[in-house]
């Protein structure tokens, strides 16, 4: 069985060698890829709260020169928090489920104070500012990257399994690659843009190693490890 992992290079660190290990066939196939922007940090530089829902966020924030020590910071995933803490900052929150909403469902449970900042990309869901205004707290944006898709292979032809980490790798995908192999859907708005297309997919239980190697085990009818 082939499968293409399509996530940014240190995202789900050792996955390759545990599917290797799993006898599977792993390709590489990056679908996006992100450029950091100039932005101006200026509108959340007094805010008291920071939520990162990307690694890339963390660091094109970082790329612009932004200090997190002293930040009360949350984040979507363990990657995420990783990055951060790697940046000298203290992670106070961290989405349980790994996706935006959870993130701010973890917030709102904690009933902070002050103005939250959310340095993001360019095709970010408005799923977090919306909730956490819907709550009553003032969200500043900042657009710190943009993602751009990149084309499948040519001639490169559809593997068993897929995994995809974000709706703009959803749209990157051929329709013939996407009806014929079975997509690994990281997060509910990847599986929700793969649904909308009819294509076979299963959303992970959790943004992690050990859920993507479930998900195959489930696939291939295997019974779990002890």
């Amino acid at each position: 069985m082939r499968i293409a992992l399509t996530q940014s290079e240190g995202r789900l660190a050792g996955l390759q060698e545990a599917l290797e290990a799993m006898g599977l066939e792993v390709w590489r196939v990056p679908l996006i890829q992100t450029r950091f922007l100039p932005a101006d940090l200026t509108p959340i530089q007094d805010c008291r709260w920071w939520l990162f829902t990307s690694v890339t966020a963390v660091q094109a924030v970082r790329a612009l020169g932004a200090r997190l020590e002293g930040r009360r910071l949350g984040a979507v995933g363990p990657a995420t928090r990783r990055a951060l803490e790697e940046a000298g900052g203290a992670v106070e929150v961290v989405a349980p489920e790994g996706h935006a909403l959870s993130l701010a469902e973890a917030f709102l449970a904690r009933r902070p104070f002050g103005f939250v900042g959310l340095p993001q990309g360019n095709r970010a869901q408005p799923h977090l500012a919306r909730r956490l205004r819907e709550a009553g707290y003032t969200v500043e944006v900042v657009t710190v990257y943009e993602t751009l898709t990149c084309p499948w292979p040519q001639g490169l032809e559809a593997p068993e399994l897929i995994l995809l980490a974000s709706p703009s790798a959803v749209e990157a995908l051929p329709d013939a690659v996407g009806e014929r192999a079975h997509s690994l859907a990281l997060g509910p708005s990847t599986a929700a843009a793969l649904e909308e297309r009819g294509w076979p997919h299963t959303l992970l239980a959790s943004p992690s190693v050990e859920a993507v190697l479930k998900a195959i085990q489930d696939i291939r009818g295997e019974p779990c490890s002890t």
